[in-house]
This record gives structure tokens, sequence and C-alpha cells, in this order.
């Protein structure tokens, strides 16, 4: 776990990301952007070998 930081940015980005969805966006645009958001966070836990 020697990238801890980077998980936790990982984290607090998806929460930041989440809030603003809630308070901007509307509800087509809630879903692409979550799929989207929902991929990066994939693609870092893969690129940290979580999953």
């Amino acid at each position: 776990m020697e990238n801890i930081g980077y998980y936790i940015a990982m984290l607090v980005a998806l929460i930041v990301g989440i809030f603003l969805i809630k308070k901007i966006a509307g509800c087509f645009f809630r879903i692409v952007i979550a799929a989207i958001m929902l991929a990066v966070f994939a693609y870092a836990l893969h690129y940290l070998g979580y999953i």
C-alpha cells in the first residue's frame, strides 16, 4: 500500500465529483458523468492492483 496517498486522493475526487453532479447536472448528464467517473475510478483501482 505504498500508493495510499493516491488512493485517498481518488476517493476524495469521487466524493467531490458526486457532490458536484448532484448540485449541477441534470439527470442525463448525471448518468454520463457518473459512468465516466466510475470508469476512471475502476482504472485507478486496477492500476493500483486492487482489482
